[in-house]
């Protein structure tokens, strides 16, 4: 493992791997908890995009969900956007933490993780990249967007 990386004040995690999508303003991150299953969650440069989220609503266990179908529905600010699933499977879990103060993922975007999915498709792994390949990405949408992550702590 390397260190995490900081790109304008907007931090990435080298322990996990991400989804980074500009043109959808999408930023995803994907971390291993064993078993096939992984957690999903927002990169702090979204979660300072779509700050203050008001609510998220996720889908509920047991859910079978394929690449890029809707995980979640965010509302933050006067913006209701969906939160596709980085991974084809099955919802095993919910952050209902999370879900009760969706600002909590505001404030610490790699702690407050969405929700957990048992891969089916362990081969769409290789689509995701890792930090050091989403960087220079990252760097031009905070510069093209103005984004501050200061009100992010992570």
């Amino acid at each position: 493992m390397g260190k995490d990386l900081k790109v304008l004040g907007c931090t990435i995690k080298d322990d996990r791997l991400y989804r980074v999508e500009p043109h959808r303003m999408l930023f995803q991150w994907v971390k291993e908890e064993g078993k096939g299953v992984y957690s999903v969650g927002m990169m702090s440069i979204l979660a300072a995009l779509s700050y203050p989220l008001y609510s998220i609503r996720v889908k509920p266990v047991g859910t079978r969900l394929e690449y890029d179908d809707n995980l979640a529905t965010v509302e933050a600010g006067k913006r209701i956007a969906t939160f596709p699933t980085p991974l084809s499977g099955e919802v095993v879990a919910v952050n209902e933490e999370a879900v009760k103060e969706p600002g909590l993922i505001n404030r610490k975007p790699y702690t407050y993780w969405i929700a957990e999915i048992r891969a089916t498709r362990p081969e769409e792994l290789k689509g995701l990249k890792r930090a050091e390949e989403v960087s220079a990405e990252v760097k031009e949408v905070i510069i093209n967007e103005d984004i501050d992550c200061s009100k992010v702590e992570e």
